[in-house]
């Protein structure tokens, strides 16, 4: 169970995450926008930026341990993923045992 300071530390990682989307949403819209008024014939450029810099966000959630609170049916980035692996292993490997 996390303790109280854990969890107001994760909740104050999801607001200030939440506020780095709000800033790729805006600052991408930015972007097109440029691209729609002074080069619309060209190349899509903003989709390498928007590209980026979304996958920057999925690895700043990943790093502050908020991916799973975003996204929490993605178990393989829960912080309890590897302990239930650890446990699934064991049970085969003692079922393997048995079985000799």
């Amino acid at each position: 169970m996390m303790e109280e300071e854990e969890v107001r530390k994760k909740v104050r990682a999801l607001r200030n995450f939440y506020r780095d989307v709000l800033h790729y949403v805006v600052m991408s819209g930015v972007l097109i926008g440029i691209w729609i008024i002074f080069d619309r014939s060209g190349n899509f450029w903003p989709k390498y930026v928007i590209i980026l810099w979304g996958l920057g966000l999925v690895l700043l959630a990943m790093n502050k341990g908020i991916f799973s609170l975003i996204f929490p049916k993605v178990s393989l980035f829960d912080d309890h993923w590897e302990e239930r692996k650890v446990k699934e292993l064991k049970q085969r490997l003692d079922a393997r045992k048995d079985k000799k």
